[in-house]
């Protein structure tokens, strides 16, 4: 087995757990506040001040209209969503998140990391600083190869 195998299986034993962890936390506040996973996924793909119509939402969710208009009604009965005329074309009402969904969305991802801090707060100094060494270089080398990978090769 070389090095890079053994870094494999260790990488994907560690995403493995990472997932296992972040998800556990992001089902449990779901629940707690009664959202759906594609409710969330809606607030989601609005977060940022992102706006779409509602047949757009429908077609990256893979759902019909009917289904995402439905989810729409909810989440704005909800006040996480609020419909806006489009002003380029007035038969078109655009989505827009709320400052509520805002904030649905932050405590999402609060508690999809909780487990971090736990994990941290277990390590010594000494490792602490070596992990944190690793991780930064790990993050740039992710990003080069994100930019990489999403780079329009020139043929």
């Amino acid at each position: 087995m070389s090095e890079h195998s053994e870094l494999e299986n260790a990488l994907k034993a560690w995403i493995s757990q990472i997932m296992r962890l972040s998800m556990r936390g992001f089902i449990t506040f779901a629940t707690e506040i009664g959202l759906s996973m594609p409710q969330i996924a809606v607030l989601f793909r609005l977060n940022g001040d992102k706006r779409c119509a509602v047949t757009e939402l429908g077609d990256e969710l893979g759902v019909s209209g009917a289904a995402a208009s439905q989810m729409v009604d909810k989440l704005v009965q909800l006040g996480l969503v609020d419909r806006l005329e489009d002003p380029h074309d007035r038969r078109v009402r655009r989505l827009l998140l709320t400052q509520k969904g805002k904030t649905i969305i932050e405590r999402s991802i609060e508690a999809r990391q909780e487990w971090i801090g736990h994990f941290c707060s277990s390590l010594s100094e000494e490792k602490a600083k070596e992990a944190a060494g690793l991780f930064n270089q790990f993050a740039q080398i992710a990003e080069q190869l994100e930019t990489a990978l999403h780079t329009p090769s020139s043929h």
